[in-house]
């Protein structure tokens, strides 16, 4: 267990800490004051019927301490009851402030019930104690409200102390004992906050590994309702046309087109696949390698492949400056992230459509830009397009099917670049993505 003595609760858990144990002290608040507003009502009344003045000495303070333990507890009750019984973010100073004042006037109490016993505390400090004992186990106190507080109840002893004109040597006894108490009542404070403190974070812990467990739960959900209903389709049909094929009855051009759509239907299901393997892979993957990279060439050689795969359904433009545009890539990886913008853009847009890709300097960032004149994004997908397995995900202009994760892993991969990407909420047609890159100095 980490011990803090002298420090308060990490600043990440200090907020939330302090809204963790007040209603913990103000349960231990209202138990205390009305377990003791009980015994002293009971005290005072058997007092009215016996008369303890008449046959102990020092019934004056025992008469004057259970006065005080009934009107604090009344005073506690009332205040609760005016407050609303409840913390709120209106209402939380004052209830700190009362469970602090209650502790103090409980501890003094019980002070002066110990100088009842023979007028001199050091006699008997059990009362003394037990007071000091209870408020440091019972309640959870800063730092500052245990320095404080300490600090009073010994100012309040020594003042006591004074009128009590004992000799010399009975005072200085009597100031030792107390500071050994207030030492003790130090030492057991900080150990209750050291432990509800490590306990509280523990707590925290654990529901930040549930909640990432409840995240990889939800993802393993979707990724076999993703396979099991992407998968199906693609799958069905291959098994479909192999038992066509299987017969031998069908013309030759026939055939040949079931082997092409057998084909296609495997390479949707590898597509399908590697997604999975690939967003699996980048959300455990270590910072990359980067080297220096002049982001103009190398996006001219991609889109050289690019237009050779695309023929004539499509034309895909670089716009850019003469100079080279420098930036730390690895360059496989962002490949990668080229691929997926690009060929998002080819599933949504039309035959005939126009695909441009823009590179330019902003200062320390170099900015690439990859816009289409397709069918755009509606805004209520918007905000999900960089998130795994959402809504975001549909099917392209001529009905291919899209697991929604070709988005996610290019984000991944541009925040490994230590880059942006975003899409422009501003484009009137089709859709423009926008990423930052930092330029090399």
């Amino acid at each position: 267990m980490k011990l803090y003595f002298y420090r308060s609760a990490p600043e990440a858990y200090t907020k939330a800490f302090s809204r963790y144990y007040l209603p913990q002290n103000l349960k231990a608040l209202r138990l205390l004051s009305r377990v003791w507003l009980l015994i002293a009502l009971l005290v005072l009344a058997s007092d009215f019927v016996f008369q303890y003045a008449a046959h102990y000495s020092g019934a004056a303070f025992y008469r004057v301490a259970y006065y005080s333990y009934a009107v604090s507890g009344a005073a506690v009750w009332f205040l609760d009851r005016w407050l609303g019984g409840e913390e709120t973010e209106q209402n939380h100073r004052l209830y700190r402030l009362l469970c602090l004042g209650y502790a103090f006037v409980f501890a003094v109490t019980c002070l002066l019930m110990s100088v009842a016993v023979q007028g001199s505390p050091v006699n008997n400090m059990t009362m003394y104690l037990l007071g000091l004992s209870l408020v440091a186990t019972l309640f959870v106190l800063e730092l500052r409200e245990v320095l404080v507080l300490a600090t009073l109840v010994e100012l309040t002893f020594v003042v006591g102390v004074a009128f009590l004109d004992l000799p010399l040597e009975r005072v200085i006894m009597n100031q030792t004992g107390s500071l050994f108490l207030i030492l003790f009542f130090f030492l057991i404070s900080r150990l209750n906050y050291s432990f509800r403190v490590n306990h509280f974070m523990q707590l925290r812990l654990i529901e930040a590994k549930n909640e990432e467990l409840n995240a990889l739960n939800k993802a393993k959900t979707d990724i076999l309702g993703i396979v099991a209903h992407d998968l199906r389709g693609p799958f069905g049909n291959i098994e479909m046309m192999a038992k066509m094929l299987q017969k031998n009855t069908l013309p030759a051009e026939q055939q040949a087109r079931f082997y092409d759509m057998i084909l296609k239907s495997c390479q949707s299901s590898k597509g399908i696949i590697n997604d999975l393997l690939d967003m699996a892979r980048f959300e455990q993957e270590e910072p990359f390698e980067l080297v220096p990279v002049d982001l103009r060439a190398f996006v001219d050689t991609v889109q050289q492949e690019w237009q050779l795969q695309l023929k004539e359904s499509r034309s895909l433009s670089v716009q850019c400056s003469a100079a080279p545009l420098l930036v730390n890539l690895n360059q496989e990886r962002f490949r990668r992230v080229l691929d997926n913008l690009i060929s998002n853009a080819v599933k949504f847009t039309q035959e005939q459509g126009h695909i441009q890709v823009q590179l330019s300097q902003q200062q320390r960032q170099v900015l690439l830009c990859i816009s289409d004149d397709g069918v755009g994004v509606p805004p209520e997908m918007r905000p999900h397009l960089f998130s795994p397995f959402s809504k975001a995900g549909r099917k392209g202009v001529r009905g291919e099917h899209s697991v929604g994760l070709g988005l996610s892993i290019a984000r991944k991969l541009v925040e490994l670049h230590q880059g942006t990407i975003e899409i422009d909420n501003e484009q009137q047609q089709g859709a423009s993505f926008r990423i930052l890159l930092p330029a090399c100095s």
